[in-house]
């Protein structure tokens, strides 16, 4: 009877979750750097510290970084997401529903993020002088 039931909920557990959900899980890390240190990084608006910095992000809910420094000019990037091939498994038992609820069915790409930071014109012409 034991066994009927670990049994029971195992099957249940597979039909009520999506693998990309299982095997990928629904957040992912990003890496942020620069060619110059401790460059302050934004994501939507909100500062995650200064580079090198890496932090843990729900899937599919990102959507861009800027990079500031004084002296330099701010560089904004948009996050772009793919399609998590792990999710076609799910499609067979609850066509990707719960992958897609949970953002779990994509991955932001590329995972690490590098930016060149242009000093900004009053910089450059200050050192010219």
């Amino acid at each position: 009877m034991k066994k009927l039931l670990i049994s029971a909920f195992t099957i249940a557990a597979l039909f009520l979750t999506g693998c990309a959900t299982i095997i990928s899980g629904t957040n992912q890390t990003l890496t942020f750097n620069s060619d110059v240190d401790d460059v302050e990084v934004y994501v939507d608006g909100a500062l995650i510290g200064k580079t090198p910095v890496s932090a843990s992000f729900k899937k599919n809910k990102v959507k861009s970084v800027m990079f500031k420094k004084s002296g330099y000019e701010a560089v904004t990037r948009q996050i772009t997401t793919s399609y998590d091939n792990v999710a076609l498994l799910s499609v067979f038992w609850d066509l990707s529903t719960t992958d897609m609820i949970s953002g779990a069915a994509f991955e932001y790409e590329p995972g690490a993020i590098y930016v060149q930071m242009p000093k900004t014109e009053n910089e450059e012409t200050a050192e010219e002088k």
